[in-house]
């Protein structure tokens, strides 16, 4: 069987979709940068993100990537100017909820801010001394310490990966149009072929393209297929001075309907980690 012909066949049900990948780079970045830790850009006469659960119920977030649309590549349906902003709590969890379906999209220990119009005169904004500290009884984790540097590539597309929660079906069906054997599943295949499934390497982190998942696609669930667009997805990276590792070696992605992108409206955003 030639697995790069039922690949490619597999593009006519699920099409490459455009993407920005980025290095992610050691390194302390400027407010207005896009990054992952450190300061983040926010005005003085906005109210701050908080927990709202548990033991970050009124303490600060967290922030976690922060994304400066007026200086990255263009993608369709993304932002063309302004900051993009996700926090977390440094809970067990990293701020995602416990609740599974509808409950994860849920921002009440996680929170998604998007600022439209960008303030240049940096004293209306909190300096770094003036970003609220949490100040919980409980340890506080992270799935990074230090901050980073994002630095965009140009935009490219990707095709979908064996994690996606509808790539099984056109799999199957792709391979069955060749397949002198019909299979069900992809666990009928033999192992050299679906090796080469999950031979993928994830980008360090991505805007647009298809998610990467450790375990299962949280959108199987039908209140979630909806969430059809990857908003943003951080991989772990280690060794040579990197400490971002979501658990053991996981991931975490935000995912958003399309709908709900272009209209720029960031109220409904499913977050996910896992890891092996």
């Amino acid at each position: 069987m030639n697995i790069e012909k039922v690949l490619k066949r597999i593009n006519d049900f699920l099409p490459p979709k455009p993407a920005v990948k980025f290095s992610v780079v050691k390194g302390e970045a400027g407010l207005f940068d896009s990054k992952i830790g450190g300061t983040p850009y926010f005005p003085k006469d906005m109210e701050y993100p908080r927990g709202q659960k548990n033991s970050f119920e009124g303490q600060p977030l967290t922030l976690l990537a922060q994304l400066n649309f007026d200086e990255l590549p263009s993608v369709p349906d993304f932002p063309k100017k302004g900051i993009l902003q996700f926090f977390i709590a440094g809970d067990d969890l990293y701020g995602m909820s416990s609740d599974y379906g509808e409950g994860m999209t849920k921002q009440e220990n996680f929170r998604v801010i998007y600022h439209k119009t960008v303030i240049t005169d940096v004293s209306k904004l909190l300096a770094a001394d003036e970003i609220p500290k949490y100040s919980g009884d409980e340890e506080c984790y992270l799935p990074f310490s230090g901050e980073y540097k994002l630095i965009a590539h140009a935009p490219e597309l990707i095709p979908a990966t064996v994690w996606d929660f509808r790539f099984e079906d056109a799999f199957v069906r792709s391979y069955n149009e060749f397949a002198d054997e019909p299979i069900e599943s992809i666990w009928d295949l033999d192992d050299d072929i679906s090796e080469k499934l999950y031979d993928h390497t994830a980008p360090d982190a991505v805007i647009g393209g298809y998610p990467v998942f450790a375990q299962d696609d949280p959108r199987s669930d039908e209140s979630l297929s909806d969430c059809d667009v990857l908003l943003f997805e951080l991989d772990s990276v280690c060794g040579n001075g990197m400490d971002i590792m979501w658990g053991d070696m996981g991931t975490g992605s935000f995912m958003i309907s399309r709908e709900r992108l272009k209209k720029l409206d960031f109220s409904r955003v499913l977050y996910n980690y896992d890891c092996g």
